[in-house]
């Protein structure tokens, strides 16, 4: 879709510029625009990546995938399989654990970062903590949204008693 709608723009930037020797001079100045999903970066952005990086890269890392998950009605249970990646600078003990529960989703002993991947049921957003076991507080965390396809409405009575 974004490759057909840049050719037709350009397309008719070139016709244009046939017809006008003004607009040819306005189109030889025309950058092309970078891929959907790819980083555009300037001078300012440069320094502050490299800043920003040096900071995270002590910090422990955790993701899911998918973040989203869609159910058909509102209100109904979401159905998944999710799959949980940590990282970590350094080795340690680590357990992921559901936000405000006591037992752990899993634990690694030594480890510096691992994959799991497990059925996931929930109607409600639901946050994963990723908890170093020594230390005992929250050193990342990551969230999966449930979203739904279709908003719940009232059911009409179609008939009555009284």
């Amino acid at each position: 879709m974004y490759f057909k709608r840049a050719t037709t723009v350009l397309a008719f930037a070139l016709l244009s510029a046939w017809q006008s020797p003004v607009m040819a001079a306005q189109v030889s100045k025309v950058k092309t625009l970078p891929a959907p999903g790819s980083p555009v970066k300037t001078k300012d952005d440069t320094n502050t990546a490299n800043s920003v990086n040096a900071s995270t890269q002590t910090l422990p890392v955790l993701s899911v995938q998918p973040a989203t998950c869609v159910a058909l009605h509102q209100g109904r249970t979401c159905f998944a399989q999710l799959s949980l990646n940590w990282q970590s600078t350094g080795a340690g003990d680590f357990c992921i654990y559901l936000k405000d529960s006591k037992q752990p989703v899993r634990c690694w002993k030594n480890s510096r970062g691992n994959l799991t991947s497990f059925e996931f049921e929930s109607d409600k957003k639901v946050v994963f903590q990723l908890i170093e076991q020594g230390k005992n507080h929250v050193v990342a965390e990551t969230s999966v949204d449930v979203s739904w396809v279709h908003k719940a409405a009232p059911r009409k009575r179609r008939w009555r008693i009284f």
